[in-house]
This record gives C-alpha cells, structure tokens and sequence, in this order.
C-alpha cells in the first residue's frame, strides 16, 4: 500500500502513515535522488519537537549512512531556519528537516533542499524534484549499499545566533530593556530566538516556550485564532506593545503590535531600508547604488504597495508557494532581487554564507531570528513609524482569509468562474500575471486600482481587492480574501462572494 505522503511544497500526512516500511522506502527514494540526480553524496539532516520524528530521524540516518551518503546530523530538535542555516554552511549538500510545520500534533513530514539550499518540491528542484522523488517511491526503489557512508553530529546554536545577530547588526545588549513577548506555540526554535534576545538585552517574555510534540495550546499555527487564545489573553492582562508568535517549526513570524496583528506586508516595508543598506556591499560594493526589488505576496494591502512605490521601492507580486518564490530570489539575484514576504507570515531573503564577506555566495532561504532582530532594532530607531503603519492597516477594510471544501472538481471551476463573473460586472478588472508577465497562481479582481505597481500606478477611491485562489497543499479547497479602502464597499463585495457560495455549500 503507497502512502499519501506528498503535497505541493513538502512531504506530509499523518502520523500514522509514516509506518517503519513507509519510511524506509521513502528515506530510500530520498537517497537515490540525492545521489543519482541532485549528484551529492552528503546531506544535512535535522528534526523538530514531533511526536515520531525520532524514529524517522534514525531510519534516515541509516538508509542514509548504508547508501554511502556522510550525514551532517543535529540530534537535539530545532527550527527550521537554523536547519536552513546549517544547509548554507554545507551548499554541496542536500539537506532533510523532518518536520510537518504548523499542521496539527498528529501529522508528521519532511521538508527537503537540494545542493546550494534549492528548494525540493514537485516540479521544482533538480529532475523533477519531489515529483521524482515520489516516482521512486512508488517504484519501491532502494539505494544500492555503498561504503564510505558516516555521521558527523553538530551543535550550530550557537553559530546560527552569531551569525544572525552579526547579520542583523544587533550586539550585545544593544536592545536592553525593550519590552517583547514571543509565543512559541510549545514549537522547536524558542532556544534560538529566546537566548539571542536575551543576549541582546530586551526584557523578554516567553510564552509556552518548552518543545512539546502534542501542542497542548492546539495547532502550532499563528494564523489560527483558536491557538492564539492564550496569546492574546496574556496581552489583555500584561499590556506590551510588541509580540512575535511562531509557527511549530518557526520559519513563520507573525506580529502582534499594541494588540493586533500587523500583516507581513506592512512588516516588510518598515525594513526595508534597512535591508537595502545592510545588503547593498553584498550585490554593488561599498560605492555604487543598489536599488533592489522586494517581492510582495498577491494578497498585499494594495493601499501599501502602491506607499512603497511612491517612496522609490521597486516592487513586485510573487505567488505563494516558499519553493517559488526561493527559486524567484535565486533566479533574479543578478537583478537585484532581495527579499520577500507572504502573508502567512513567511519571510525570505538572499542570505549570504559569510557575515560581512563581501565576495560571499548568497543563497536565497528564511531566517526568522534575523528578522526578529531586525525588527526590534527599527523599531528602537522610530517606533512612531509602527503606528503609522497601523494606522494605515486600519484605514482599509478586510476580510481575512477564508476557505470552503469543495470536492468535485467541475463544481469548483464553476463556482470559481461565477465569482469572477459576479465581481467583473461591479466594474472589476481580472489579474493573472505580475510585473514581469509571470504567473501569480491565483486570480486577483481589483476595482479602481492599476494592473501593475510601478512609478506611474495610482491610487483612486473607492476601490477594492478580491484573491481567489484553489489551494496548493489542499486540492479541494477554495480560499478567498477581500481588502478594500472602506466598510461599505468591501461589506457589499463580500456579501456577493457569500452569495454564489452559499449556491454550492
């Protein structure tokens, strides 16, 4: 029996699925790849607090080690990112984080990289990715044994938090006595972010800071409201205007400010100067103009995007999916493409392999601890620009993301059509591409806003912003989100998708 073990990005399923013949047989096919097609004979392999992983770890490690592969192994769980920096240290190797991300206590996975920190996902990464990957585990193919195969253990905590600390110019109590919550969620990077904080002088409070693979808050998820109970019932009780809430294997960073959540967006665009000033010896040298490109997820405040480009950022939307937009980065880096950010609270950059290395390679990936310092330092410099931004946020109307099940496919492409009809004849214009004429894997319906974002885009009101998207890891899901510049108009837009909706529940 063959397991449904592979999504879009990762692979993932229940717990129970990962049985000892499944995850032999797919650390097996994993082996092959690296060896056969990503041409590695060395992996860097890690692990987060679930429940089970343990186990998979130890049969990676042998199927690994017998298939002649050297294994770069961190026993203690960890988050993602500091896998990812681990994988920056080790650019000729593959690498394995098993982990399942924010999904639910019961699920377990693995998320893998190929040579130089490329994404493995289906159809993207060398031959074919995850999709060859699965091939061969449907095949049942095993990795022939092979001599020469070891363990090197490592302990990178210490060198990921210098490294990121450097990275984001935060010494040594530079931050002492700023006031910060963090909530783990009970997930597997509250060491790294907590003892870099602390090093760093702010007056940390950590909630549910202790790996536990059984999530007792619920799922280790910040975009859940459910899970975030907790969190905001301490910030009723204990008023701070700053808290970071992680994701179960923290490569996602939401931010609470004075109480609310202030999108990833509006985030980004507060940092970024300083990135450009951090990263611009690393693209240009010391004497010449760097003018990067930030990429902005497809759900965006349009309100915002178009405040940057009046400010003289170049900007450009780029559609969900962290394999994709990491390939965009890599791809781009000669254009000058920095970072990016999605609105589930996923953050990207081009990360260089040495601090303050000029000629170091840069590999696009995700850092959380950097940017958590990076956003505490601005905020050090000029906290009135939070509040500006707030109060930009809380001049648009939204709709946060939602979603229905709809498992039959004709269904689903009928009542995706009816929506975009029902919206186009309000006045609306369809987008499927970006700037530079590449998919956005979605549909945005937008009223009196322009098709692109650049130097000669403007703002008119009212206006509005439908995304409508089938999802990526759940094929029978339908998402939707609506942003507008007031109540009345994103109210009457809202009531006409709950409308053709309610014809297909």
């Amino acid at each position: 029996m063959r397991r449904n073990l592979f999504k879009a990005y990762d692979i993932r399923s229940k717990r129970s699925n990962f049985d000892e013949d499944t995850s032999k047989e797919l650390c097996h096919a994993i082996a092959y790849y690296m060896i056969h097609d990503v041409k590695t004979y060395s992996i860097v392999l890690g692990r987060d607090t679930r429940l089970g992983s343990e186990e998979l770890m130890q049969t990676a490690v042998d199927i690994f080690v017998q298939s002649g592969m050297t294994v770069y192994l961190e026993l203690n769980p960890m988050g993602t990112c500091q896998f990812y920096y681990n994988c920056i240290q080790h650019t000729k190797s593959g690498g394995v984080m098993i982990t399942a991300s924010h999904n639910p206590g019961s699920y377990l996975g693995m998320k893998i990289v190929a040579t130089e920190s490329q994404s493995v996902a289906l159809n993207c990464g060398p031959k074919g990715g995850l999709a060859t990957i699965q091939a061969y585990y449907e095949d049942s193919l095993l990795c022939n044994e092979r001599s020469g195969g070891r363990v090197i253990t490592m302990n990178s905590l210490d060198p990921y938090i210098d490294y990121s600390m450097r990275l984001a110019q935060v010494p040594s109590r530079s931050l002492k006595g700023l006031p910060v919550v963090c909530d783990f969620l009970h997930g597997s990077n509250g060491e790294a972010i907590s003892r870099a904080l602390n090093q760093s002088g702010v007056n940390g409070t950590f909630l549910h800071l202790i790996p536990n693979g059984n999530f007792p808050c619920g799922d280790p998820n910040p975009g859940s409201e459910a899970s975030l109970q907790g969190t905001l019932k301490y910030l009723d009780d204990h008023q701070s205007p700053l808290c970071f809430v992680y994701d179960g294997d923290g490569d996602r960073m939401d931010l609470i400010y004075k109480g609310k959540q202030l999108s990833p967006g509006f985030v980004m665009a507060l940092i970024a100067d300083e990135l450009e000033m951090l990263f611009a010896p690393y693209f240009v040298g010391n004497d010449q103009k760097f003018s990067p490109s930030f990429l902005f997820d497809i759900k965006a405040n349009p309100l915002l995007l178009l405040n940057e480009v009046a400010h003289g950022k170049k900007i450009a939307l780029v559609q969900n999916g962290h394999s994709y937009i990491k390939d965009t980065l890599h791809r781009k880096q000669q254009e000058h493409f920095l970072a990016a950010v999605e609105e589930s609270a996923h953050y990207y950059l081009q990360l260089p392999q040495v601090v303050d290395d000029w000629r170091s390679p840069l590999v696009a990936s995700e850092n959380t601890l950097f940017y958590t310092l990076l956003v505490l330092r601005v905020f050090l410099q000029a906290p009135y620009r939070f509040d500006e931004a707030m109060a930009m946020q809380d001049s648009c109307w939204r709709a946060r993301e939602w979603s229905i099940m709809i498992k039959d496919e004709e269904k689903r492409l009928t009542i995706q059509k009816e929506v975009e009809e029902s919206i186009l004849q309000m006045g609306a214009i369809k987008i499927t591409e970006n700037e530079h004429g590449e998919s956005l894997g979605a549909t945005l319906l937008r009223y009196n806003l322009p098709k692109t974002y650049d130097e000669h885009a403007e703002l008119k009101t009212p206006w509005f912003q439908v995304f409508q998207r089938l999802s990526q890891s759940e094929e029978t899901l339908l998402r939707w989100e609506v942003v507008a510049s007031d109540e009345e108009i994103g109210e009457k837009v809202f009531a006409q998708l709950l409308k053709v909706q309610e014809t297909y529940r």
